[in-house]
């Protein structure tokens, strides 16, 4: 998996990047080598409090965007990788599913 790291109006550290990269470890199953994965980082200047961080995940090929907000980057994380998670499995179940109604019943027995 290819992934590009974005930050608008704040700096992801080295480390931030990697405990990303070991979050995204979870949405191995569901994402091929080839795929491109995108990460933003915000930080909104016009707030100085509330849900000011907010984090971005889009897979390519496929196109699955997920967002969500939180008061710092490891909340935001937290919020943003079950949707993206859900978006992934329910494709992959998709894709199960019309394989194996392609499938004869006599090539199951």
């Amino acid at each position: 998996m290819n992934i590009n790291f974005k930050g608008t109006r704040t700096k992801l550290t080295e480390a931030d990047q990697s405990y990303i990269e070991d979050k995204l470890l979870s949405l191995g199953k569901f994402i091929k080598n080839a795929d491109k994965v995108f990460i933003e980082a915000e930080t909104d200047a016009k707030h100085k409090s509330g849900l000011v961080f907010r984090l971005e995940i889009s897979v390519n090929p496929p196109e699955f965007y997920a967002e969500a907000r939180g008061n710092d980057f490891y909340e935001a994380l937290d919020l943003v990788l079950p949707k993206i998670k859900e978006q992934l499995a329910k494709q992959k179940d998709k894709k199960v599913s019309l394989r194996r109604r392609k499938t004869p019943l006599k090539e199951l027995r």
